[in-house]
């Protein structure tokens, strides 16, 4: 059912249904997420302001950058579940500005208290956001590259062989982390979906009945046939409209019978 490199869903309802689940999801995230940044935003340039935070104009830049690409984000991942894939790479990369740039002042103590918050928290932004795997991992090799040199000119002074490799091997290991957490996400979901499909097709074999029927527990529609809109008189809706009843199980949840 997945592909094995990139992990996408053969099957095309199955895809679907995820990318539905996934818009839903990160709308909600995201209206989180670009509140937060605002707030940093503004509160950066209001201690800038009153002198009580030094931070030079491309941090500015970069905060009110952030807070735009989110807002585009928020905007779109909810008619394309793709805008999904940008949310990891670009919370990581706008938290390796901090790390590398912002914080950093080239000190031992500086050096080794941005490695730790640094890697903590990419680690964490992969495990909660990540969507594709191999995007993360393109994102996160220059990031933490660019990083390396930095703090291996600063402590070690220009050893590129030994460099290139603690890169090498910290990448893969971000690359293998992110395939398995992409991976266990979409088989977990892959199972309760192949239990709920199996159930929904058995009730499409009620949806050729012309009589309306419902399934109901405690007082309450849990499901209802096309044609039993009919015994509500329910003039405004459409079936055409509605393959999958969703829309009919929205005006009936709230029916007691």
């Amino acid at each position: 059912m997945l592909s094995t490199v990139f992990l996408v869903f053969e099957d095309r309802e199955m895809r679907n249904t995820f990318d539905k689940t996934k818009r839903a999801y990160y709308a909600k995230i995201l209206l989180i997420l670009w509140p937060m940044l605002i707030l940093l935003t503004a509160g950066l340039v209001i201690l800038d302001v009153v002198d009580q935070f030094e931070a030079d104009k491309a941090t500015h830049i970069v905060n009110g950058a952030a807070v735009f690409v989110f807002l585009l984000l928020w905007l779109f991942v909810r008619k394309f579940a793709i805008c999904s894939w940008f949310v990891c790479p670009m919370m990581t990369a706008f938290a390796f500005y901090y790390f590398a740039m912002v914080d950093y002042d080239g000190s031992t103590v500086s050096i080794y208290y941005t490695m730790i918050v640094g890697i903590t928290s990419s680690l964490f932004i992969l495990v909660m956001f990540n969507e594709s795997w191999l995007l993360s991992t393109v994102v996160y090799a220059p990031l933490l590259a660019y990083y390396m040199y930095k703090t291996g000119d600063d402590m070690i002074g220009n050893e590129m062989n030994e460099l290139i490799i603690r890169c090498v091997f910290c990448v893969f290991l971000y690359a293998i982390i992110g395939y398995k957490v992409e991976m266990l996400n979409k088989q977990a979901f892959l199972g309760q979906q192949t239990s709920e499909k199996a159930f929904y097709r058995w009730l499409k074999i009620f949806e050729t009945f012309p009589e309306g029927l419902a399934l109901v527990r405690r007082g309450q529609i849990l499901y209802a046939n096309r044609s039993f809109s009919g015994m509500f008189e329910m003039s405004d809706y459409d079936s055409t409209k509605d393959p999958f009843n969703d829309q009919l199980h929205h005006m009936l949840q709230t029916t007691e019978v």
